[in-house]
């Protein structure tokens, strides 16, 4: 051996990439594929089926969630798959949830009570007690009601998956002061008050035609992945993609249409318009069930013309009437849109018009079209604290600039499963607003590992991951409505505690003797006994054998078997599952008139257009003088990166870790730009240093980076500093952090040079803004980055003026 050339960890996966693409892994190739420190190897795909321990949870990343079924040795989760007996996933998985188990292991996780030492942003922590760290928040909570009210308590959160504990927990400090910065809020608002759900769940399997806005469905959404691949296989259905950028599902779909960001709203109103002109409208199922007459609509959308949605979009007048006729033709038909498409100032509207296209054409709750999200639903645990009044002033995106004005009256903030500081737009202002101790005295962030966001915080509390909690959850991830339960797996730290078990602390602490009416609502155990009392009240299933019954299967109910020949999940009687449609004929739709509500009060009562319109997005207007080589900059999510914590998987990191600027080649080479030189990419806020990503594969006027990238915390993944090892660790080194990481690129945040722009429908930021690009300049290096704050709250102040 001696004298051979050393194979690096990178070409080794070089290698075995090529040779797997090429189906030529010689089997003891495949079982050296990962090896522990004493050199003992693993492939836990192949061994996974001879492991007598297993059991089951819930993925924990994905948009939609689904079972999972893991695999345990010596008390630890080793390695995890999709569940095989889900009607959609049928064994599927996002790459996120496969190696999601590792984040309980992770050596930078947090694992005691920190308190801040020195000014806000220092990172100077000291270890403190769970009684202190009550204590302190305690104290500050009585300080802050005090002075101005339960509604000087704040919450800053992001998807809430805590079946209501953090709504129970401000319910019983009557504050309705919440701050939920989600990716598609926009298309929740515009769901809620179209149809009084907040998400759709189309019917791929069984349509014929799938018209898809802005969604990258194929790496995002593994549920909704194999579902259309089912219904292009056996229905032959045409899927068409809207997106600027030509994604994964872009790539695979029939056809991909590169619109231009912020048009998608206009394209779609021009379709309704010709498919209403051209009499193909279902105007029975119009006049039934949505609050317009078919005549009114027909009339109002009639303004929305082929040409000007060419002119706007960029996509030729005759192509777009050619997909409008053909949706309404090609029955049973379905859509689907999510953030690319509505994440824009005018992006509530974007999803109402995208909306309209199966309303319009009948396609609502039938085989193969648009249908209600199913869901299990359970009764919250009684007594249940009252609702309070109304939600205080400065909720949304602008939150910040609220607090710092003194609109919002913060005396506590608590920050959870988010991280603005480094992932909302106008990040740098975040950070410049929660460092000030006069707009935010006070700072609690409960989490797992320690964000950007957490960094500034005054206390920091550690809390479960998603293998150590006990929850139920249900998600609409398919027609067929299912329960799942995350349950202990992995032995949880002892200075570590539950999301629940932390509020229930808070409460008691504030409420000792139960004197103040709070104590009565946190009255419990443990978290497990809170999950027992949620199963017990879901019809049917106590007497199917309550939580062990979901424990012990995966899922409730128990649909069937997957078929490994048909790769089909049957029932009982060996047959297809059928689901049921028509859902809204028993009881209507979740609106105050029972109907399709096209015609939204709720929108006009906040000064909104009352139907669908389009305007053209403010976050895409060009500053003037900017019109020299001016783009539309937009973010996108890749499958291997899903918010706080997987930016520090070192598995997910190492597939994906850069995130060049795509940029058209075409328009490159006109710029003088080749692929990877340094160019600056130029905001009205900042710029920022890159490297070119030359593509044919993005609209001419676009260009565009993955999000998720960039950290200075979380872990040393995700900062790229793998030598560094921060105070509050206790765990055993992971030497292969130490010494494997052979990447140094981290990436480039791109939120630092974005500008607010809210949709004033929804109060949601927008993703996308307008650059300028330009070669990099003497002195430039890559990965440099300069903003200005003051120019960042100048787009707030005129954010505000229009909310």
């Amino acid at each position: 051996m001696h004298g051979m050339p050393r194979v690096t960890r990178r070409q080794f996966l070089q290698i075995g990439g090529a040779a797997l693409a090429a189906g030529a892994v010689p089997k003891g190739a495949a079982d050296a594929m990962e090896m522990d420190m004493g050199g003992r190897a693993y492939n836990y795909a192949r061994v996974a089926v001879d492991r007598k321990k297993t059991a089951y949870t819930v993925s924990p990343f994905a948009k939609l969630k689904t079972p999972q079924q893991v695999f345990l040795e010596n008390g630890q989760v080793v390695s995890a798959t999709g569940f095989l007996h889900h009607p959609a996933t049928r064994g599927r998985s996002s790459a996120v949830d496969m190696v999601a188990h590792l984040t309980a292991s992770d050596p930078d996780r947090l694992l005691t009570p920190l308190k801040r030492e020195g000014k806000r942003g220092e990172n100077r922590w000291k270890k403190i007690s769970w009684q202190e760290a009550l204590d302190e928040i305690g104290k500050a909570l009585n300080a802050a009601t005090a002075k101005n009210g339960a509604a000087a308590v704040w919450l800053v959160r992001g998807e809430d998956s805590t079946d209501g504990a953090w709504k129970r927990f401000m319910h019983t400090l009557g504050s309705a002061s919440v701050v939920s910065l989600v990716g598609d809020g926009n298309k929740k608002a515009a769901q809620a008050a179209t149809w009084g759900e907040e998400m759709e769940v189309p019917d791929f399997a069984n349509a014929r035609y799938i018209l898809n806005f802005g969604s990258n469905l194929y790496e995002t959404f593994p549920a909704h992945a194999a579902a259309v691949a089912d219904g292009r296989a056996e229905r032959h259905a045409k899927l068409v993609t809207f997106d600027p950028r030509m994604s994964m599902t872009a790539g695979l779909s029939d056809e991909w249409v590169p619109v231009l960001p912020g048009s998608d709203g206009l394209v779609a109103l021009a379709m309704a318009n010709v498919i209403m002109q051209e009499g193909l409208a279902d105007t029975a199922f119009i006049n039934a069930w949505t609050n317009i007459s078919a005549d009114k609509l027909a009339k109002h959308l009639s303004q929305f013309t082929l040409d000007m949605a060419e002119k706007e979009s960029g996509i030729k007048a005759d192509v777009i009437k050619r997909i409008a006729l053909e949706f309404a033709t090609e029955k049973p038909a379905t859509v689907f849109s999510y953030r690319g498409a509505s994440s824009h100032s005018n992006g509530t509207d974007t999803e109402r018009a995208c909306m309209l296209l199966p309303i319009i054409t009948g396609n609502v709750e039938v085989k193969g079209g648009y249908c209600l999200p199913r869901r299990i639903h359970w009764d919250d645990v009684k007594p249940v604290p009252p609702a309070p009044a109304k939600q205080a002033a400065g909720a949304g995106a602008l939150f910040p600039h609220a607090a710092k004005a003194g609109r919002a009256k913060v005396g506590v903030l608590f920050n959870y499963n988010t991280n603005p500081a480094h992932s909302a737009a106008a990040a740098p202002y975040w950070r410049e607003a929660l460092k000030d101790e006069k707009a935010v005295p006070f700072m609690v962030s409960i989490a797992t590992h320690m964000s950007e966001t957490a960094a500034l915080a005054d206390i920091v509390l550690p809390e479960a991951t998603y293998l150590e909690r006990n929850e139920p959850v249900t998600s609409p991830s398919s027609l067929f409505p299912w329960l799942g339960v995350r349950t202990p797996l992995s032995k949880l730290p002892d200075e570590v505690r539950e999301l629940k078990v932390i509020l229930r602390d808070i409460v008691h602490t504030l409420d000792k003797e139960g004197r103040r009416g709070m104590k009565q609502y946190w009255d419990f155990e443990d978290a497990e006994e809170w999950l027992v009392k949620y199963a017990d009240s879901i019809p049917r299933l106590k007497e199917d054998g309550g939580i062990d019954t979901v424990k012990d299967n995966g899922l409730w109910p128990s649909y069937g078997e997957l078929d490994s020949k048909s790769g089909k999940v049957l029932d009982q009687d060996g047959k297809p599952l059928k689901a049921e449609y028509g859902k809204h004929k028993k009881a209507g739709f979740a609106t105050a008139s029972k109907k399709i509500e096209i015609q939204s009060a709720a929108l006009q009562k906040r000064g909104r257009s009352a139907l669908p319109t389009w305007q053209k997005a403010g976050n895409l207007a060009v500053p003037p003088g900017k019109e020299k080589d001016a783009f539309v900059f937009v973010t996108f999510k890749t499958a291997y990166q899903a918010g706080l914590t997987t930016g520090n998987n070192k598995y997910l990191v190492e597939k994906d870790h850069h995130n060049h600027c795509q940029i058209n080649k075409k328009t490159a080479a006109a710029l003088g730009i080749k692929d990877g030189d340094l160019i600056r990419v130029v905001s009205p806020v900042g710029y920022i240093v890159t490297k070119a990503r030359a593509t044919q594969s993005i609209h001419p006027q676009v260009v565009a980076m993955a999000g998720g990238r960039g950290h200075n915390a979380v872990g040393r993944v995700a900062r790229m500093e793998p030598r560094r090892k921060p105070e509050w660790v206790a765990v055993a080194e992971d030497r292969d952090i130490r010494f494997n990481l052979w990447w140094e690129d981290k990436g480039i945040n791109a939120n630092e040079i974005m500008p607010l722009f809210a949709d004033p429908a929804s109060g949601s930021a927008a993703t996308a803004f307008v650059v300028n690009v330009e070669k990099a300049r003497a002195g430039d290096n890559y990965g440099d980055i300069k903003t200005d704050v003051a120019l960042h709250e100048a787009f707030f102040k005129k954010a505000a003026e229009s909310l």
